[in-house]
């Protein structure tokens, strides 16, 4: 009785421990993932957006305007 309950005990300290290991291998997986990806000539440089209220009236020029406060 005894060993079956150290082996149970064992058994659980595997089952989390492998648990762990496959988050962290997800974490670096993606980790990995980003940094191969090529750079983007154009993430650091600014840009101009136009916002205009389109066709549909006051609810356009309010949407346009919480749009730009966002």
């Amino acid at each position: 009785m005894l060993q079956t309950e150290k082996e149970k005990e064992l058994s659980d300290l595997i089952t989390e421990e492998l648990l762990n290991l496959e988050k962290e291998k997800s974490n670096l997986e993606t980790k990995i993932e980003e940094l191969l990806l090529p750079k983007d000539v154009y993430a650091q440089k600014d840009i101009i957006v136009e916002i205009r209220a389109g066709t549909g009236g006051e609810e356009a020029a309010l949407f346009a305007s919480d749009l730009f406060k966002m």
